[in-house]
């Protein structure tokens, strides 16, 4: 394999080791990357390609699920309960027991979309990263890093599943697929929903929701009631909505204790006596009350693929990465969605 002369001899060895590296992770042997190589992965392969860009994406990412599936449309693998279990049946007139159904059984399935992570990295790259011997570790770091971000951007402000995506024009990742919320606005009509209107404003601040403690509690009372004092509910809110409440609080409080727990100037815990959890990229003027487990990422577990290539054409190294994948809300009626909130 001939090298382009202006790739430094350090340079090829980086890289043909990495292009070793990528085939070695996939079970494949190496071929010569100016012609390019395809990979599919297995299923225990793809579970590692995931698990790698969690451990390295946003730490938000280890708390939800990711998730391989074997299809590409079906039920929800997530398990949740939907009801109470307790009950009494008088049999004696007659009336058979009738066993309940903890895992929901009406919810809406899941279905996944092709999507593309592709990715390109400049010879002069190569050549000034070149001197770390663990260039490829760097590299590919960084991929994963994007993906993740990428995937976290679309489970908060994706809306649909277009054919041909439009970044210029959805620069939010709107067009890649339906992410959580846009789920919760469709779930049967939008009842675990809200949306502020013109006629029905929802301002922090007023006399109707002074603070943040009044909106979450009656964000919860849109839980069905058997919801609403779990344990493992958490609110995740906008950053402008945060910064509002925290300036209110520094500036109403200082230094003096109170029930509000702060790490870093970040106030953490205790809006309506649930925890706030930091999300990146979620939406300004919105707020979700959900257990974290509840929101998941799928991947078809047969569909992971990647095409790497040596293209000196553009003095560049191509990496074309694709799955099919989706966004589930495992239990719709286990999370309350609010958006519009404006400050006062």
């Amino acid at each position: 394999m001939s090298a382009p002369t202006h790739l430094s001899a350090e340079s090829r060895a980086r890289l043909d080791q990495h292009f070793a590296d990528t085939a070695e992770a996939f079970n494949a042997t190496p071929r010569d990357p100016s012609v390019g190589q395809h990979f599919s992965a297995t299923p225990s392969v793809a579970q590692t390609v995931y698990e790698k860009i969690v451990e390295h994406g946003d730490s938000f990412l280890k708390l939800i699920n990711v998730i391989g599936v074997r299809d590409i449309k079906g039920e929800k693998v997530g398990m949740s309960l939907s009801g109470r279990s307790a009950g009494r049946t008088d049999t004696d007139s007659g009336v058979e027991r009738k066993p309940k159904h903890l895992v929901k059984t009406d919810s809406k399935g899941f279905e996944l979309f092709h999507t593309e992570f592709d990715v390109a990295l400049k010879y002069s790259k190569i050549d000034a990263w070149s001197k770390f011997k663990d260039f490829a570790n760097r590299y590919m770091k960084m991929v994963r890093t994007s993906i993740g971000d990428d995937m976290l951007q679309t489970g908060w402000t994706g809306i649909s599943a277009e054919t041909f995506t439009d970044l210029a024009a959805n620069p939010l990742l709107q067009d890649l697929n339906k992410g959580w919320l846009q789920l919760l606005r469709e779930f049967k009509g939008g009842q675990q929903y809200l949306k502020a209107t013109a006629e029905l404003p929802i301002v922090l601040g007023s006399d109707s929701i002074k603070n943040l403690d009044v909106l979450v509690h009656q964000a919860k009372q849109m839980l069905p009631i058997y919801h609403r004092k779990r344990k493992d509910l958490v609110v995740i809110v906008g950053d402008d909505i945060l910064s509002s409440q925290e300036e209110t609080y520094f500036e109403l409080n200082g230094d003096t204790p109170t029930e509000k727990a702060v790490l870093a100037n970040r106030i953490t815990k205790a809006y309506g006596n649930l925890p706030i959890v930091y999300a990146p990229f979620f939406p300004d003027g919105a707020l979700l009350i959900t257990p974290l487990d509840n929101l998941s990422i799928y991947f078809q577990d047969t569909s992971v693929r990647r095409l790497q290539k040596d293209k000196p054409e553009l003095n560049e190294v191509q990496d074309f990465n694709s799955a099919n994948q989706g966004y589930v809300v495992e239990d719709e009626e286990m999370a309350a969605f609010i958006e519009g909130i404006t400050l006062a």
